[in-house]
């Protein structure tokens, strides 16, 4: 999981927090409740009331994470990201957290997607920045990297782009959904272009918290399979797969044809090498459908191999080849 640090409050109280493209609010534990723990990792909490900038007006925060509710109140405080101030911004001061969260090393969520007014969603981060004048751009951008050995060099870039971190033209495409970072793709291929999947096209969404690319059984099975992964039992909701280590360097690139432009993703950036195994980025579960179209998630997996650029001033997001 990719995650950043930002502060809260007068004096700055920091976070890890995870930004999120598929979620609009942003949320940090609160020491409302003194007994909120985690069994596995302590979050850092807010106290409100060591801030002088704090105002709570009681209002309830409430909203759901994979079927699981977190709840607690609506604060605003001063919230600080890199160097850009962000007055008055609302979020949730959370007293409960399901143990999805448990093992994720983060305190937090910076919501990065669309608002949903129906909702009563306040203007989260982004947008408030916009409003304020504190970007250049109402775009921002996610380079990650490959989390190989001697730190990271993943960025968040707010306000525009960063021209060292990507090669090449960008490759746009129009957003297909009002409230989220939804596209269409054309299909899925290997490099050969001889092996073709959701060939009649389907719905993508980027989900940079996801760490899969999660596509429907109809696809991802047979492409693991041409892949020459196989499958392999893992906790949770998830079909998966596991390549031989030996194999890697003979694994072919697997294309993603985006408004007639062809991305590459090299076995690089789709094979996740964890505790001496070598995961397939491409998984699968039941339900992969959105408005009657087949869908894939594109998480951390697919992000490796393209600097991704999410413009909301053109409802439009745009995908450039990584330099790594």
């Amino acid at each position: 999981m990719y995650y950043g640090t930002i502060a809260i409050g007068t004096p700055a109280q920091e976070f890890y927090v995870v930004f999120d493209t598929c979620s609009s609010p942003m949320w940090v534990p609160s020491n409302r409740n003194e007994f909120f723990h985690r069994s596995y990792y302590q979050p850092r909490k807010y106290a409100y009331a060591s801030s002088i900038t704090n105002f709570n007006g009681g209002k309830p925060f409430s909203m759901t994470y994979a079927s699981n509710n977190i709840t607690g109140s609506l604060s605003e405080d001063v919230v600080t990201l890199g160097n850009i101030v962000v007055p008055f911004q609302a979020f949730g001061e959370v007293v409960s957290v399901p143990d999805i969260f448990d093992r994720r090393y983060i305190d937090g969520v910076v919501g990065l997607g669309f608002r949903d007014i129906s909702k009563g969603e306040p203007p989260n981060v982004f947008d408030n920045m916009v409003s304020r004048g504190l970007v250049r751009a109402p775009v921002f951008s996610f380079y990650m990297d490959r989390m190989e050995a001697g730190g990271s060099t993943s960025r968040l870039t707010l306000g525009g782009v960063n021209p060292h971190l990507y090669t090449g033209d960008f490759t746009y495409v129009d957003l297909t959904a009002p409230n989220k970072w939804q596209f269409k793709i054309d299909r899925v291929q290997l490099f050969s272009g001889m092996e073709i999947f959701s060939e009649s096209g389907c719905q993508a969404e980027v989900d940079s918290t996801c760490a899969m690319i999660i596509g429907p059984r109809m696809d991802v099975i047979p492409l693991n399979i041409k892949l020459g992964a196989r499958p392999v039992s893992m906790p949770g909701p998830f079909e998966m797969f596991e390549f031989d280590c030996s194999s890697l360097d003979i694994l072919p690139a697997v294309q993603f044809i985006i408004n007639g432009q062809k991305l590459s993703l090299s076995s690089e950036d789709y094979v996740i090498k964890m505790n001496g195994r070598c995961l397939s980025g491409f998984a699968t579960k039941k339900g992969m459908m959105r408005d009657g179209q087949l869908f894939w998630r594109l998480g951390n997996a697919f992000m490796r191999g393209f600097y991704t650029q999410f413009d909301k001033g053109n409802r439009r997001i745009g995908f450039a080849q990584a330099k790594h």
